[in-house]
């Protein structure tokens, strides 16, 4: 029997489907993936599923007595409330019926009400705290807290003060204190460091009860789903195993289906042909042929279906940044306290001009702190940093805080960039999937990822050519995350990324730098795993560094990356000769066709001369892109080595 199903459910918003005929169950002990692109749905099917969202069709129900806990992705925090008080809450019914125990005590001490129907109830309350943990549940919370790596001091503490990574270790905490029977996850590696990554992976393994999770961390999914669902196109479609054997049986399903969908549409061509023929005969019997082929036609048009295409995701590119001095970045035995308490000091290191540095650590070190520093946005405790000459900061926040809820979306972008006509913003926007009516839409209706999204163009449009970005591939789908990569990839300015994200590290980062309480330690060799430094909390080694050292090993770096660029951008090139060359020749050829069709033996010769002469061109193009291959192959080996 299932834990919860879900029956042809279907969403609109105003005169667009979200989503319709949304079909699938989740049964006890399964761990299922959600995945689909920014937009298409699945917040706003969590959001349903929780009683959180209306709906417009369909229906979905739970086994009776399930017990349901939703992880949401952007969760409204109050600044009053602590962090103890906020992880509190997933014992709400205790905690209403200790308030109802009170209340029955106080109108027992004033003589109101049915004293003894009051006694009875008192009776039943006092037996079900007892009976459901009443006497334990606040040693639990705090247990569990301390657990996860808060001190006691963090407990009394206000749970806004703390790093995006901290409130989601947090959330997780309270949903797994509440003892659900289905946990509703959305997003919930965003923030958080490989320690707890890991921690929540082992949980989710040995967790008995159900789990829907969205994710887009690839790796978190391949390790901890035993099912995956794709919203896409506004239906779902899944399969068992984890993401990549989905995406795997996906790109076989697709490619069946490709090949199946182009023999037909070869079928169609070849009887349309037989069609075309009978009617240049224009006799009589050939018409009853032609009737016959074209049905023929019309059963294979029945049942062709054209192969569905990945819905879109975001393209652009950073535009070329303004010049900066070889010093971007210093920091000179930088120091942060929040009263008695350290959050980190003695950093001190250099970020050049053209790098791309990734900056690591555990939740709550201060690395958004630093950035917030580097901003301007905070003032530090201890020490001094330097921004370099000509540097222009662009500033991407782990958090959504400073968009304006309140603004539609082409209002926020007007406010930001009054100058840049609303016409061209549209067609940014288009750029970033806001189409039509999107762009009226307020901001406070907007998902996570739509609002990552606004952000994103904000950056692009802000002409920066420094950017400090925090946890950037947070609440973007699985494409527009490697798209984000794409664009730093070829941005020439200098980046500096607090992330966890080891895709994104392998694939941008010149120089690792791990991020402790007493200084900056930085990965040396690719043998070396900061990541795991993390998560086994070793001893720091020595953070002193020969400067020169320091120095010889990036420009050694940085030449060895232009070296890259040039060798692929020589195939690039030798690339484009071959299909240069190649349509030349397709030319010729139907040009020497046409000479032999009408005995032009002139022509035919010169024809034949020119054909050679490409095929020898030709092959003179592919053994020179034979070489760029193994001079980039041998670059590529060097760098590994």
């Amino acid at each position: 029997m299932s834990l919860l199903y879900v029956d042809s459910l279907k969403k609109t918003f105003a005169d667009r489907t979200l989503f319709s005929d949304v079909s699938f169950e989740i049964r006890p002990g399964e761990r299922v993936g959600l995945i689909g692109v920014n937009g298409s749905g699945k917040t706003t099917l969590m959001r349903i599923l929780t009683g959180k969202e209306p709906y417009d069709g369909g229906s979905f129900g739970m086994r009776q007595g399930t017990k349901l806990s939703y992880v949401e992705q952007i969760p409204k925090l109050d600044e009053k409330t602590d962090l103890y008080t906020f992880t509190l809450e997933a014992f709400r019914p205790l905690l209403d019926l200790e308030a109802e125990e009170e209340r029955i005590l106080e109108k027992l001490e004033r003589g109101e009400g049915d004293r003894d129907r009051l006694i009875k109830r008192q009776a039943i309350v006092v037996d079900t705290l007892s009976h459901e943990g009443g006497t334990t549940f606040r040693a639990l919370t705090r247990s569990a807290l301390l657990g996860l790596g808060f001190s006691e001091a963090d407990l009394s503490r206000p749970v806004t003060q703390f790093s995006g990574g901290q409130i989601g270790k947090a959330m997780l905490a309270r949903a797994i204190l509440s003892k659900a029977d289905l946990l509703l996850l959305d997003e919930p590696t965003n923030n958080l460091d490989v320690t707890a990554i890991r921690w929540l992976t082992e949980y989710l393994r040995q967790f008995k009860g159900a789990v829907l999770v969205v994710s887009h961390d690839r790796a978190f999914l391949d390790d901890t789903v035993t099912r995956m669902l794709e919203l896409q196109h506004g239906r779902i479609r899944g399969t068992d195993g984890n993401y990549s054997r989905y995406m795997e049986l996906k790109l076989d399903e697709r490619e069946l289906a490709q090949k199946i969908y182009l023999r037909k549409q070869k079928e169609i061509k070849r009887i349309q042909g037989i069609i075309d023929q009978q009617k240049r005969w224009n006799q009589e019997h050939n018409y009853v042929t032609i009737a016959s082929k074209q049905k023929q036609i019309d059963r294979i048009k029945e049942d062709m279906v054209e192969p569905e295409r990945d819905e879109k995701s975001i393209v652009f590119r950073f535009p070329t940044p303004a010049p900066t001095g070889n010093e971007v970045i210093g920091l000179y035995d930088l120091g942060m306290r929040f009263g008695e308490h350290r959050l980190f000091s003695h950093l001190n290191g250099m970020i050049r001009a053209g790098q791309c540095v990734c900056l690591i650590g555990a939740n709550g070190c201060g690395k958004t702190t630093l950035l917030r520093i580097l901003t301007g946005s905070e003032r530090q405790t201890e020490g001094t940093y330097k921004i370099g000459a000509g540097v222009r900061i662009g500033y991407f926040a782990q958090n959504t805080y400073e968009l304006n809820e309140a603004n539609t979306v082409i209002e926020e972008l007007d406010a930001a960039f009054p100058l840049i006509e609303r016409n061209t913003l549209r067609g940014y926007l288009g750029m970033f999937l806001f189409k039509y009516d999107d762009i009226d839409k307020r901001i406070g209706t907007l998902s996570g990822g739509e609002k990552t999204r606004i952000r994103l163009l904000k950056l692009v449009l802000s002409g920066a050519n420094v950017l400090l970005l925090d946890e950037p591939t947070n609440h973007l789908d699985i494409a527009s995350a490697e798209m984000l990569e794409s664009a730093l990839e070829k941005f020439t300015g200098t980046v500096l990324i607090v992330t966890h994200d080891r895709y994104l590290v392998r694939r941008l980062a010149d120089r690792v730098i791990l991020m402790t309480e007493d200084g900056l330690v930085e990965q040396r060799d690719e043998e070396e795993d900061l990541f795991e430094r993390i998560v086994e909390r070793r001893p720091e080694k020595e953070t002193v560094e020969n400067p020169a050292e320091r120095d010889n090993l990036y420009f050694r770096r940085r030449e060895a990356k232009q070296l890259r660029a040039k060798a692929k951008q020589e195939i690039h090139r030798i690339e484009r000769l071959i299909e240069e060359n190649e349509t030349a020749k397709r030319q010729a050829e139907r040009e020497l066709s046409d000479a032999q069709a009408g005995n032009d033996y002139r022509r035919m010769q010169q024809l034949y001369e020119t054909v050679s002469s490409l095929e020898a061109e030709e092959t003179t193009l592919y053994d020179r892109l034979e070489q760029a291959e193994n001079v980039l192959s041998g670059l590529e080996t060097e760098e590994e080595v």
